[in-house]
């Protein structure tokens, strides 16, 4: 993994506990929609991050 990704996901998730932090009902909502899209599902995960990378 190339070091600008590693530095991109350490401060998502760095970024992920903070917004989370702050207990909201729809920030949490949000984030849930957000995971369950980068979950196995019709399409891989390697090929939804080779899509959402281009």
């Amino acid at each position: 993994m190339s070091n600008q990704v590693k530095e991109f996901n350490d401060y998502r998730s760095k970024m992920n506990d903070v917004i989370l932090g702050k207990d909201g009902l729809m920030t949490k909502r949000l984030f849930n929609l957000d995971t369950q899209a980068y979950s196995d599902g019709a399409l891989n995960v390697k090929t939804k991050e080779m899509w959402l990378s281009s």
